[in-house]
């Protein structure tokens, strides 16, 4: 009988489990290490945010550069280093430079280039950001030849009409409706937007509404006010062109900014052929990066001497043919998490890009 009731004791001791105290201690255990865990797991996600953040920035940072560095390095491109003559500070109402201080005429120069001339509002505020801009030829018009311009048969108040001459018959060879010309005749020149064509010879340059650019001069009025693309009467007139020898090309005008909200854009300038598209589709603006806090461009010039504004503020636009290297450097604000903290942080990226076309000389 003893034995019998130790047994029992024995048995009901092995069945008995953890006590409470144990089962307590577990618990607490389990959730420390839980918690540990779970901190770990939540900083490691937010590092992995913020790294993925800044990847994806740096990325878009590298694609806005590229782009940039391919309009740089076709600058030049087939195009005239004098530039074609515009109406004058008609980069004052397209890209936003200051007023010159004369009343001649502009130039479309293949690198313009504009020192702080944007107010970005992105913290810390009131910065101030470049602009710059670059014109070449479209060499996949007319196979790359010039196309010769034999007459400008008419021209008055509202409209100049060129005769074209195209030298081949493919969609490539003929001109369009809103292509934008370089017009040159030995060393005089023109900027030239096609408003309309009625046959696949006879251009029409008009001014106003059809003529969103503004590029086309009025067609009376003084030497400086005209257009350049007025027919000479006599071979020692100024202003004018003998068109007996006067030649086009197709130019492609591209610029580059950052908009108060610090989103970076590329603009086109005419050459929009695209179904549905019309006078006032001529502006093309491209968003290509976004919280862009700052964009600088500096220069190296020929002489070796780096400069934010080659041209000093358009008054001497020749020198922008004197460029040899653009330093280009855009920075954009991220937000990371450290330590379970929003902070921003800015990333920075820089590049040089050769402008070979510009007669690049090293020495």
């Amino acid at each position: 009988m003893v034995d019998e009731r130790k047994n029992f004791e024995l048995k009901n001791r092995r069945e008995a489990g953890f006590s409470l105290i144990e089962l307590l201690i577990s618990m607490i255990v389990f959730i420390i290490f839980s918690g540990v865990v779970y901190g770990l797991l939540q900083i490691a996600h937010i590092q992995k945010g913020s790294v993925n953040s800044q990847t994806e920035v740096v990325k878009n940072l590298r694609l806005s550069l590229n782009t940039i560095g391919r309009d740089a390095v076709n600058a030049g491109l087939g195009y005239d280093r004098i530039g074609g003559n515009m109406p004058d500070n008609l980069t004052t109402l397209r890209m936003g430079l200051p007023a010159d201080t004369n009343t001649t005429q502009d130039l479309l120069t293949a690198v313009i280039s504009g020192n702080d001339i944007n107010t970005n509002t992105l913290p810390p505020g009131n910065q101030k950001t470049d602009v710059v801009a670059f014109a070449f030829q479209d060499k996949t018009f007319n196979g790359g030849n010039t196309m010769p311009i034999t007459n400008s048969a008419v021209y008055n108040t509202t409209d100049v009409t060129l005769t074209a001459v195209p030298t081949g018959t493919t969609p490539d060879d003929l001109p369009n409706q809103y292509d934008l010309y370089f017009v040159s005749e030995g060393d005089r020149s023109a900027m030239a937007f096609v408003t309309t064509k009625t046959n696949n010879t006879t251009l029409h340059l008009e001014i106003g509404a059809a003529d969103p650019l503004k590029i086309n001069s009025p067609f009376n009025g003084t030497t400086d006010s005209k257009s350049r693309l007025t027919k000479c009467a006599a071979p020692t007139q100024t202003g004018c062109m003998n068109f007996a020898t006067a030649t086009a090309k197709k130019i492609f005008w591209v610029s580059y900014s950052v908009t108060s909200d610090g989103t970076l854009v590329r603009t086109t300038y005419g050459n929009n052929h695209a179904a549905g598209a019309t006078a006032a589709k001529q502006i093309q603006i491209q968003p290509i990066a976004y919280n862009v806090q700052n964009f600088q461009v500096r220069y190296l010039m020929r002489d070796g001497t780096y400069t934010d504004n080659p041209s000093n503020g358009g008054t001497n636009q020749l020198a922008l043919n004197n460029v040899v290297q653009i330093e280009v450097t855009i920075s954009s604000r991220i937000t990371i998490e450290e330590n379970g903290v929003s902070i921003q942080k800015t990333v920075d990226l820089k590049s040089t890009f050769s402008t070979k076309n510009l007669n690049y000389d090293a020495s």
